[in-house]
């Protein structure tokens, strides 16, 4: 999906923050989405800003941007949005989008009017087909936009000693979970590169992700970013949200924080596509 943001004021984009009244918002919007969004729960707040967004001003002088959302305020007739855009994606100019109208789900009136559309479309995918964008903007996990914003179904913590394991589970997961819901590491190699990246896991494990399957073993308490990971998923369990959290474990060694009373997947006992069938169940459940 993502946002598509349209103004008919000159010089709007300069400015990193733009209110549009509410009944702009949604127009052009097919139902489902109207639906979702309809209400503005913080769920959903998030869920919009995990969007990438083309920006674009109404007629066709003005080059549109790729950009994302950093912030979305509702007030008593409007919603207040702050942004900002991808460095990395120069301006598009407009023939150039001119063409992907259609395939963006954009219809014919819709550059008339000031509005903000919720598509439910892959913009990266589009504008890369197109050449417009780099590849490294297409995600082999089948989702784009920045990792921090993203909302995932599954998150795995693991140490590189079951790395094989996981992997099979992962591939299972993938073929019966939505595209993109599932944080596995070697599918987001090039946004962990960075500095500070205990930050961002942080913000992956403990606010954007529905449940995390944690990898228990000796060699997980002994790995640095495993230690990273785990102080996420202790303020989890501290919050009591223990739907949250699914323990698999491949030996018996002890972790601090994990009681005797704990329950947990004996990987020994259990081979990797029953896991990835447990996994599946505890979504649904946490769906339900």
């Amino acid at each position: 999906m993502f946002n598509f943001l349209v103004t008919a004021h000159e010089g709007a984009w300069d400015i990193p923050a733009y209110e549009y009244t509410r009944d702009r918002f949604l127009e052009y919007t097919n139902d489902k989405e109207k639906t979702l969004f309809k209400s503005l729960t913080a769920e959903h707040i998030d869920l919009l800003k995990s969007f990438p967004c083309l920006f674009a001003y109404e007629g066709d002088r003005h080059p549109a941007r790729v950009g994302y959302l950093r912030s979305i305020k509702e007030r008593s007739r409007s919603i207040l949005i702050e942004y900002e855009f991808e460095p990395e994606i120069n301006p598009i100019p407009f023939e150039d989008i001119s063409t992907l109208l259609r395939l963006l789900d954009i219809g014919e009136w819709e550059m008339t009017r000031t509005h903000w559309a919720v598509k439910d479309e892959d913009l990266f995918k589009r504008l890369h087909d197109a050449s417009l964008i780099d590849q490294k903007f297409i995600n082999p996990a089948g989702r784009t936009g920045k990792l921090e914003e993203l909302r995932f179904k599954v998150a795995f913590s693991f140490p590189g000693e079951v790395r094989n394991k996981v992997l099979e589970i992962v591939n299972r997961l993938k073929g019966s979970l939505p595209s993109g819901t599932i944080f596995y590491d070697d599918d987001f190699t090039a946004q962990l590169a960075r500095p500070n990246l205990d930050n961002l896991l942080q913000a992956v494990y403990l606010r954007n992700s529905d449940l995390i399957v944690i990898f228990l073993s000796g060699d997980y308490e002994k790995k640095m970013w495993c230690g990273i990971e785990w102080r996420a998923i202790r303020g989890i369990i501290n919050n009591k949200s223990d739907h949250a959290v699914m323990f698999v474990r491949s030996d018996t060694a002890e972790i601090p924080g994990v009681f005797s009373h704990d329950g947990y997947i004996d990987l020994n006992r259990f081979s990797t596509e029953q896991v990835a069938d447990f996994i599946i169940e505890r979504v649904r459940l946490n769906e339900g």
